[in-house]
């Protein structure tokens, strides 16, 4: 996306002429207000004077403080243009920007052609940084929508059309049943779907984590494996588990989900026969508690997609020829950085993968 420079050239004036107009105010009012009590003072002096003098000294008195008040106006507009001209444009023009922000222009970005280091140029370079995020969000929530929209009407338009060929009455039993099978599965698509959106909604609110407990690791991922039995027999698939019996103190069913996520990618992925790798270390850095690694011996990935994988929706599968949302590994980077651990990917095309999780 091209971005546009905001400088003096392009911007509204009006906020910069406002600002202004209420400087020159406060300037002329200070010295309408000096040239006043001036004369105030004198006109008292003057009944002290005496009488012979005092028309002259009267006029002499008028003439001056006239001749003062227009060199204090002339003065008060000059200073008005120097601020306006110098120290208050960058300000100005910030202003202006925010409110172009504020209309939606994200792609905009401001110019002041300030010294580098000075107060301006530091302002300048936050105000692009807001640009920028502004604009990485609008992003975000477009692709996000696209995205969501794509993935929702899928299964949707599926279901809908093996339930038109279900109200055919000249089916054989098998396709019926293969039918219904199409139905069952896309209908779990959109539950997963819909779960997974809902945990990252909030996760995502998620700041602090209330339920830790003290609980068996190790018991956690044997339950885990065991609930994904199913899945794992279907592809024949080898499990090599290593563990130790680690006891950590967290919320058990938030963790959970990364390892049922880690172990669902590995099994989607896997070729059937194939080996999946399990293991659960203890960490000596010292900062950290364990260390849980899970290998496979699928596709791979390659490094730009190793760069994606953690985006809402990305699927390195790009045919979708493998079941999956692309929420998954959102969820686990999401749960291990609330966690403050660590989430290390190693892969290659047609290697497999091995994600290392520190906790």
């Amino acid at each position: 996306m091209k971005l546009k420079k905001f400088s003096n050239k392009k911007c509204n004036f009006n906020s910069r002429k406002q600002l202004t107009a209420k400087i020159g105010f406060l300037l002329f009012g200070i010295s309408i207000s000096t040239q006043a009590i001036s004369a105030f003072i004198t006109v008292c002096l003057v009944k002290y004077v005496p009488p012979k003098f005092s028309a002259y000294i009267t006029l002499t008195i008028l003439t001056f403080i006239t001749t003062m008040l227009c060199i204090s106006l002339l003065i008060g507009l000059f200073l008005t243009f120097c601020i306006l001209k110098f120290p208050m444009k960058p300000l100005g023009l910030a202003v202006d920007f925010i409110d172009r922000l504020s209309e939606g222009h994200f792609e905009e970005r401001l110019d002041l052609h300030a010294k580098e280091n000075s107060l301006a140029k530091n302002m300048e370079i936050s105000l692009n940084r807001l640009a920028e995020e502004l604009q990485n969000n609008e992003m975000f929530r477009s692709d996000f929508i696209n995205d969501f929209s794509h993935e929702f009407k899928t299964p949707i338009v599926s279901i809908r059309g093996f339930a038109k060929l279900l109200k055919k009455n000249n089916l054989s039993e098998q396709d019926r049943n293969d039918y219904l099978d199409i139905i069952i599965e896309e209908s779990t698509r959109l539950s997963t779907l819909s779960t997974n959106v809902l945990n990252i909604s909030k996760l995502e609110r998620q700041n602090v984590i209330t339920n830790n407990t003290y609980f068996n690791f190790a018991e956690m991922i044997r339950r885990d494996i065991l609930m994904l039995e199913t899945k794992w027999n279907k592809k024949n698939l080898n499990l090599e588990i290593s563990l130790n019996e680690i006891t950590y103190y967290g919320d058990s069913n938030l963790i959970s989900q990364i390892i049922i996520n880690l172990l669902d990618n590995a099994i989607k992925f896997s070729p059937k026969k194939g080996d999946i790798i399990i293991s659960l270390e203890r960490c000596e850095d010292g900062t950290h508690t364990l260390v849980f690694k899970i290998s496979d011996q699928g596709i791979g990935m390659n490094e730009e997609q190793l760069k994606r994988i953690f985006e809402k929706f990305y699927q390195a599968d790009r045919s979708h020829s493998t079941e999956g949302n692309g929420l998954g590994l959102t969820v686990v980077k999401r749960i291990v950085d609330m966690y403050k651990g660590t989430i290390e990917v190693k892969s290659a095309p047609d290697e497999g993968c091995t994600f290392i999780i520190t906790l």
